[in-house]
Formats: C-alpha cells, sequence, structure tokens
C-alpha cells in the first residue's frame, strides 16, 4: 500500500474519530459512566472498529459504531461486575487486617518483661524504689526525694547506678 494511500486512511478515520467522539461519550454518559470511563469507552470503540477496518479491508457503517459501543459498554459492566482475584485479597487482607500484636510477639515481650522485672527487684531497694518511683509512677526526682526522704543529688545516683546495672545507656540523665 502506498504512502498517499495510507495518509488518505488515517485522514479518513481521523474524519471518523472526529464526527463520533462526542456522540459516543454522550451515549456512555447517559448510561451511567463517568466522564473518564466515557472516554475511555469511546476509545475502546474505536480500537474494535479499526481493527475491523484492517481485518475486513472495509469502512465501516455509521450504524454499526452504536452497536460496537452498546458490545463495549456491556463489557465494560461485566468487568465491573468480576472482581479480579487479587482485588478480591486485597479486600480481604484490608478488611482482617488487626492492630494486635501476634502471639509469638506477645510471648516475647513477656518472657522480656519477667526478665525485666527479675532484675530490677535484684537490685539494691534504694536503687529498685528510685528507679521504680521514677520510670514507672513518673516522680520527678525532687518529689523522689522527699518520699525517700534522701537529697535530690542521691536521688540522680540511685537512678543513675539502677540504669548502669540494668544495663542502660547513658544512665543519669534526666531523661531516663
Amino acid at each position: 500500500m502506498s504512502f498517499s494511500r495510507r495518509l488518505e486512511e488515517a485522514r479518513a478515520f481521523d474524519a471518523f474519530v472526529q464526527r463520533h467522539r462526542m456522540p459516543l461519550e454522550r451515549y456512555f454518559r447517559r448510561r451511567g459512566a463517568t466522564h473518564e470511563e466515557a472516554e475511555d469507552l469511546t476509545q475502546c470503540v474505536f480500537l474494535k472498529l479499526l481493527d475491523k477496518m484492517k481485518t475486513e479491508n472495509a469502512d465501516v457503517p455509521d450504524g454499526y459504531v452504536f452497536s460496537a459501543a452498546a458490545s463495549v459498554f456491556i463489557d465494560h459492566r461485566r468487568s465491573l461486575s468480576v472482581r479480579p482475584i487479587g482485588a478480591l485479597a486485597t479486600a480481604l487482607d484490608e478488611n482482617l487486617a488487626c492492630d494486635a500484636p501476634l502471639q509469638d510477639r506477645i510471648v516475647e515481650d513477656r518472657e522480656n518483661l519477667r526478665v525485666i522485672r527479675k532484675r530490677i527487684l535484684a537490685l539494691p531497694s534504694k536503687l529498685s524504689r528510685a528507679f521504680i518511683l521514677h520510670r514507672f509512677d513518673q516522680l520527678s526526682q525532687a518529689e523522689i526525694s522527699r518520699r525517700m526522704n534522701v537529697s535530690v543529688s542521691s536521688v540522680e545516683k540511685y537512678i543513675a547506678a539502677a540504669l548502669e546495672k540494668l544495663g542502660y545507656p547513658m544512665a543519669g540523665s534526666d531523661d531516663e
């Protein structure tokens, strides 16, 4: 096929597209398609018609355009009603997602707590009391010094020593 013949066919198809684009988009919109869906479906119709023109080496009659559009629209609606397995699995995963920790994590955390509790209880009494009041009761060092009837400096030293014996880095900082 010569270049001029192909150019002539391309121009004829372009004119065909320009003549039918808006009516096809209105057709799909009247049937409930969104603007984007209507554009996509119209493009599908043109691809289907172009394929038909290539295989049959003939022009497509104008009356065939809307029967092709009806077929494309039915196929589109069917594809919406059948959810792909991947989408279904994703939906199931989202619905079944649980923020609770897994059982092995719970067991591991309980074991860690048991070890930490044992280590805290093994501390000398002043250190463990100061540490517990500071970390768990969240009292200030001044409040702890009043409760324990010791100086704030002593409380700082107790907490620092407890942290050091428990293996915490930067023992003695006020943030600990």
